[in-house]
Parts: structure tokens; sequence; C-alpha cells
């Protein structure tokens, strides 16, 4: 059971997770509390996310995703590796538009 927790813990993925939740609290108490529940300070972030996913940069991902998919599923042969592809450009074009229906939805506002 040790070993797996320290197996964990020594993850560089789990270390750069939380050095950037620790970036992220400091950034916030740093306000003082004045961000309220609006987040307006985040605001030019989603902006930003939000353009890059729905413009070109979103399409472009897209579009690699399901070529890589794919390319290389007809390298190895196999059917179900072509078709990884398929729910990566599917989630690069439906994606921006579902997660932003989740934050103007009624349920949230």
């Amino acid at each position: 059971m040790v070993n797996k927790i320290k197996k964990v813990i020594t993850n560089p993925v789990f270390i750069v997770s939380g050095l950037m939740l620790c970036t992220g609290m400091a950034e916030a108490a740093s306000f003082g509390g004045n961000t309220g529940t609006g987040g307006v300070v985040f605001k030019p972030f989603y902006d930003f996310m939000y353009e890059a996913a729905t413009g070109y940069l979103g399409r472009g991902a897209a579009i690699t995703g399901g070529i890589v998919g794919l390319v290389a599923g007809a390298m190895s042969g196999n059917l179900k590796l072509a078709f990884i592809g398929v729910p990566l450009a599917l989630f690069g074009i439906f994606g921006p538009g579902i997660a932003d229906s989740f934050f103007t939805s009624a349920l949230i506002n």
C-alpha cells in the first residue's frame, strides 16, 4: 500500500498537477476574495480558450487527430485503432459548443 502511494506521489503528472492547483489557489487568494462568484478575472482566459477551440486551432487539432488515428490504424492494420481518431475529431468539432452550453445554461446561472 505504501509503495502504491509513493508511486503516485512521485509521478511527474501528479506533481505538475499539484503545482498548477497551488498556483491557481495562490492567484485567487492574492485577489483577497474579490473575485466573487462571477469569476470576472478568468473571463479573458475563457474567451481565449473558447476562441482557440472554435477557431482554426480547434479545427486543425480535430482534423489532425482524425488523420493521425486513421493513419495509425492503416499502418497497424487494426480497424479499432483507426476509429480512435473519429471520436477525437468529433470532440474537437462539437466539444466547444457543448462546454459553452454547460456554462451558459439556466441551471448554473
